[in-house]
């Protein structure tokens, strides 16, 4: 959580102290000047612990004092502490909020990228050239000779004639 501090804080208890310690008719009286220091105190205070409730209650109280001061002190002094309470109520919200914490993601551990290891190369094996064989040529095949039966045939017939 942080507090943001506003510029109209700072401003408002400056313009606050301007009157302290004087009477004169255009300044704030020391007294009331205290006093309204004290509030803006607790304003920052309140934002400082994340509770704009609380700075909202003081805003009020604020203004309450301003409307309360004597009628001597000048109208755009008045006018002036109104305008920056005003504008410090409009960033109550956004100041006072608990500033987001942001989830923090896990970082991955570093893992060690294994170093590529040389797989060997086998060396070429030879391969032996088959030495050729020899292919038997072919053996012949036997004529087959077909012989008629018995001597030679069958007798002629006779003539009659002769």
């Amino acid at each position: 959580m942080r507090c943001r501090p506003t510029l109209a804080l700072g401003l408002l208890l400056a313009a606050l102290t301007a009157g302290c310690g004087s009477e004169e008719p255009e300044l704030i009286p020391q007294a009331r000047a205290g006093q309204l220091t004290a509030t803006v105190d607790e304003i920052a205070g309140a934002c400082a612990d994340e509770d704009p409730d609380t700075a909202r209650a003081a805003i009020a109280a604020a203004n309450q004092q301003v409307s309360e001061l004597p009628r001597r002190v000048d109208d755009d002094l008045r006018a002036n502490l109104r305008e920056w309470l005003e504008h410090i109520e409009s960033r109550l919200d956004r100041d006072c909020e608990a500033a987001e914490t942001p989830t923090p993601t896990p970082t991955p551990a570093e893992t060690a990228t294994p170093e590529p290891t040389e797989t060997p190369t086998p060396d070429p094996t030879e391969t032996p050239t088959p030495e050729p064989t020899e292919t038997p040529a072919p053996e012949p095949t036997p004529a087959v000779t077909v012989e008629p039966p018995g001597d030679g045939g069958v007798p002629a017939p006779e003539d009659d004639d002769g």
